[in-house]
Parts: structure tokens; sequence; C-alpha cells
């Protein structure tokens, strides 16, 4: 009868002691179960960055920068805290998370940023630029992530849309770019004739400008700086 207590009292001990093992292996790193707490660094990689550098009169230069953010390890969420952009020239800007689609971006989602925009001075024109995206992430863990890019240039066509015959403005007219890099961009004039496309890469291209009753005309240039062009319909 001692030994069967004995052996009954060893087998309650091992008992206790394997479902206190058990329990502790099997109890998950988070409430989500998603390894974040005490897990890698959840952050995104600034990726796709475009630069472009745009003069908009004669002492103003304006810097329209865009990019994609990538949340890295699919294990949680990031938050954007802070945007800031740092040009070569020494231009700097700070942007809020209010200026992104969304705040958050979810555990390996893609978010993108575009046309943050930063004027500066024509005769200290920048080349390039620095991105430094400031994020926290679904632990409360606080990351930066970096790029940098070269800034390109752009220019503005403009111009007004006017009636040949009479000379009076021709509202509602639709200009369409055919040919060049910025193919398929369009703009329709405002109730004085005006119309306005803004960061067009230099180059050569052909637009057409449509109106209800008039013939459709079309437009040859090379922009190598701001162009203005009127056309008569």
């Amino acid at each position: 009868m001692h030994v069967l207590r004995t052996i009954k009292a060893m087998l309650l001990v091992a008992s206790i002691a394997c479902a206190m093992g058990c329990g502790a292996d099997s109890s998950p790193t988070s409430p989500s179960g998603n390894g974040v707490a005490g897990g890698n660094l959840a952050t995104a990689a600034v990726e796709s960055v475009a630069a472009v550098r745009e003069l908009v009169s004669a002492d103003t230069d304006a810097y329209h920068v865009s990019f994609s953010l990538r949340e890295m390890t699919g294990n949680a969420g990031v938050t954007i805290k802070a945007m800031d952009l740092t040009f070569a020239n020494g231009v700097k800007a700070t942007f809020g998370p209010e200026r992104a689609p969304a705040a958050r971006i979810r555990a390996g989602g893609t978010l993108s940023v575009s046309d943050l925009t930063v004027t500066g001075s024509p005769a200290s024109r920048a080349t390039s630029v620095q991105i430094e995206v400031l994020l926290t992430d679904d632990a409360g863990r606080d990351s930066a992530s970096v790029a940098s890019a070269t800034v390109t240039s752009a220019y503005v066509l403009s111009g007004r849309i006017v009636n040949k015959a009479t000379g009076s403005p021709i509202s509602g007219a639709v200009v369409t770019i055919t040919f060049g890099a910025a193919t398929g961009r369009r703009a329709t004039s405002d109730a004085t004739g005006a119309y306005v496309l803004r960061t067009i890469p230099a180059g050569q291209l052909s637009f057409t400008v449509s109106a209800p009753g008039f013939a459709t005309v079309t437009r040859t240039a090379m922009i190598d700086g701001n162009a203005v062009i009127d056309v008569g319909l």
C-alpha cells in the first residue's frame, strides 16, 4: 500500500508539471498571436520616389514629391508620425500624417503618398531630395525610413482658347496632350478661356483643343521652359 501511494503521488506531480509546461509553450506572444509584442520591429520602406521641380513663376520653383510606403514584416501595421523632405539646396519641410491618404499602413500593405509640394527660389535650385518618414508600429515602437531621389524638371503649359472669328473666350474647351511624355493629360478652359497644364516634362509634345460647335485644332510645341500658347477655334 505504501508503494502504491508513492506511485500515485509521483504521477500527480508529473501531471502538474506537464500541465504547467504545456501552458507556457502554447501561449501566444501577443493578444492577436501575430508576434508583435517582443517580435520584430515593424517598419515601412520608402519606394518609387518621384521628385519634380516646376518653374511656377520667374521667382518661384515648386517641388512636387511622391512616393509609396510598404510595410516590410507582414506582422504588424505602422502609423505615420511625420514625413520630412530635405532638398540639396537646404530647403526643408515637414508634413503630418494628414497629408497621406491614411495614417496607418496595414501589415504587409502599401500606401501611396502623392504631391507633397515645397516652394523655393530658382536662384538656388535643388538637384536631389532626401525623404525621411517617422513611424510607430502597432506595439508603440518608433522607426524611421529614409530614401533619396534626383529632382527632374517640369514646366507649365498655359494659354487662352478663343473664337478666332470674334476673339471672344471659349469656356469649357478641352486641351488634351496627344504626344510626348505627358500624353493623356488634359485641362478645361475657364470662363476667360484660360487653361493650365502643370508639371509637363521637357521635350516635344502635341495637343488638341476641342469644343462643341468648333472644329478640333492640333498644335505642336517644344517645351524647354514655361510655354504660353493661345489657340483660336
